[in-house]
């Protein structure tokens, strides 16, 4: 019963020695830890439930596992399906005329109602995934395709790009003298680089490429620069990804995604989501439909999956 959440984000945590579950839930307190199996070895994650999420386990499950008035505390599986499932249960007290709860352990599942429970807590597990990615993506993507937006990335590249064609513009006077030998024609091919590839979303019939090409620009070296990393020119300049750099400054950080977040795997996502749809297994989405996981979440509907047999 190995699970791999793929690229669900957990905070990797280090339970103690004497509790291996494959996967717990912690239904008070919205967490979720797994145990994924990375280069041979197991470790474990935790995530905190979406409270929609949590309370859609909770609804929508039998109510013979959990409802109202007997609901699920915690439950945890592991390597030899053996499992431990804490209820508590709402009881009334005659003598204080008040309702307490009373927790107990469960021990009445038999092997397929635990392999049931086990694969609805990974499709709740899908469904926080797919939701939060969507949501994200598409709260990155409504900054990162505004009008305003779009402009000042366009002037920004136009204006770095003006400026080292202006840095470099000495190079084309018939006077222009060479440090090393080509450093003349190594200027004309940075510079016809620099004219080429240096592109606003005009160019694009589709914002969501301009955005994942702006991400993914790189800015030449010079040729002063290439030859003093290589004097013998062992590269052939502009050949390989080591002469191009994030920004003109060297500081090989982008300044939008520290504002708002990974545009390129926002467009990359939505792009996908709007052509094939997002990968889910359909055994997964069955569970999801089944147990009605994904109501109330905002992303995880079908208009924006693509089940997968």
């Amino acid at each position: 019963m190995a699970f791999n959440p793929e690229d669900f984000q957990f905070e990797k945590i280090l339970p103690p020695e004497e509790v291996k579950p494959i996967i717990e839930w912690d239904a008070l307190h919205r967490i979720m830890v797994v145990r994924v199996k990375r280069n041979g070895s197991y470790e474990y994650y935790v995530a905190k439930l979406d409270t929609a999420v949590n309370n859609n386990l909770h609804t929508n499950m039998p109510d013979e596992w959990s409802n109202d008035n007997d609901r699920i505390v915690s439950f945890s599986i592991f390597d030899d399906g053996t499992y431990i499932l804490e209820k508590e249960k709402l009881k009334f007290d005659f003598k204080t005329k008040k309702s307490k709860w009373t927790r107990y352990e469960y021990e009445d599942l038999d092997d397929g109602q635990v392999t049931e429970l086990f694969n609805i807590l990974k499709g709740a597990l899908e469904v926080q995934k797919v939701s939060e990615e969507i949501v994200r993506s598409k709260a990155i993507l409504d900054v990162a395709t505004r009008q305003e937006y779009l402009l000042s990335v366009e002037e920004d590249k136009a204006t770095k790009s003006k400026l080292l064609m202006r840095n470099s513009d000495w190079t084309q006077l018939p006077d222009a003298t060479e440090q090393f030998a080509g450093e003349l024609a190594m200027w004309n091919t940075y510079r016809t680089y620099l004219r080429d590839n240096v592109k606003g979303p005009g160019d694009f019939d589709d914002v969501l490429d301009y955005l994942i090409y702006d991400e993914e620009f790189k800015w030449p070296i010079d040729p002063l620069t290439y030859h003093s990393a290589d004097n013998d020119h062992t590269v052939d300049y502009l050949s390989v990804p080591a002469h191009f750099t994030n920004s003109i400054e060297g500081s090989g950080l982008y300044a939008t995604e520290a504002l708002i977040g990974n545009i390129k795997r926002a467009a990359v996502l939505e792009k996908n989501r709007l052509d094939t749809g997002i990968p889910v297994a359909k055994a997964i989405w069955d569970k999801v439909e089944q147990y009605k996981l994904n109501e109330n979440i905002e992303g995880a509907d079908l208009s924006n999956l693509k089940l997968e047999v």
